[in-house]
């Protein structure tokens, strides 16, 4: 066991500066979003931090990645999991409306939002989604999986992610609780689905990503933060990610997560 332990490679220096950088990359992003003219609620530029971020450790610790990021798989595996990541968003999209609806609230609708039609909107989230995903599912948590089993690694990422939404933690601790309940059941959706190399997971969390943000749109429109809503998605959220991660688990048996 400990010779197992001593093989398993070291990721904390990779894994310490992404964190850092894709905070502070964010951070500025957020300062500059006051002056580009950006509508945040059509597309928040602080979701292209994660990407600075991975671009910045790709050059440092270009040759410690080479051993620590996954191969790809064939692509007939990927075409299932998208299949896959659509299905669970949708399941995603009927719970949280259902809720809303019993709740004896309204659907908010395919809209315009923050200036911009409702399928540029769509675009724009397709894009953002790109931009989190590269430093999400595409980096931090196949780095971590290379030294966790694959659960330990969706749940670290999926902190991580949480902590990086840093708006949400200044509105109640209710609100913060209930908010970092739905990115870890968003975590698990995404984590469990996206396989293979880089590009193949960074396609499935994209896809997840960006159905989740739209899903979500469609319902509450961009009061995401309000009450009861976030309790809606954060119970759907939960539940849809168990779902994924007992089928996950039902495919792979009992042992290890990959």
């Amino acid at each position: 066991m400990g010779t197992d332990v001593a093989r398993k490679p070291q990721v904390g220096g990779p894994v310490a500066s992404y964190i850092l950088l894709a905070f502070v990359a964010s951070g500025c992003l957020l300062v500059l979003q006051g002056h580009s003219g950006i509508d945040p609620a059509a597309l928040s530029v602080t979701q292209f931090g994660p990407v600075i971020a991975v671009a910045i450790v790709a050059m440092v610790w270009r040759e410690r990645l080479r051993s620590l990021l996954p191969s790809a798989v064939p692509r007939e595996v990927v075409a299932g999991r998208l299949v896959a990541v659509v299905v669970s968003c949708l399941a995603l999209w009927g719970l949280v409306a259902g809720a809303v609806v019993v709740g004896g609230g309204t659907l908010h609708g395919a809209q315009p939002v923050g200036g911009v039609p409702f399928v540029v909107f769509v675009l724009l989230q397709v894009i953002g989604a790109a931009g989190e995903e590269v430093g999400w599912r595409g980096f931090l948590q196949p780095v971590l999986e290379s030294r966790y089993a694959r659960p330990v690694a969706i749940g670290l990422t999926g902190v991580v992610w949480a902590l990086w939404h840093v708006a949400a933690f200044g509105h109640g601790p209710v609100v913060a609780v209930l908010f970092v309940c739905a990115v870890l059941g968003f975590a698990c959706v995404l984590g469990y689905l996206a396989v293979g190399g880089f590009g193949q997971r960074v396609l499935v969390g994209t896809v997840g990503h960006a159905l989740i943000n739209i899903a979500l749109y469609l319902v509450m429109g961009d009061d995401t933060l309000g009450l009861p809503q976030l309790a809606y998605y954060a119970g759907a959220a939960l539940l849809v990610g168990a779902l994924v991660w007992a089928w996950s688990a039902r495919r792979t048996g009992p042992t290890r997560l990959s």
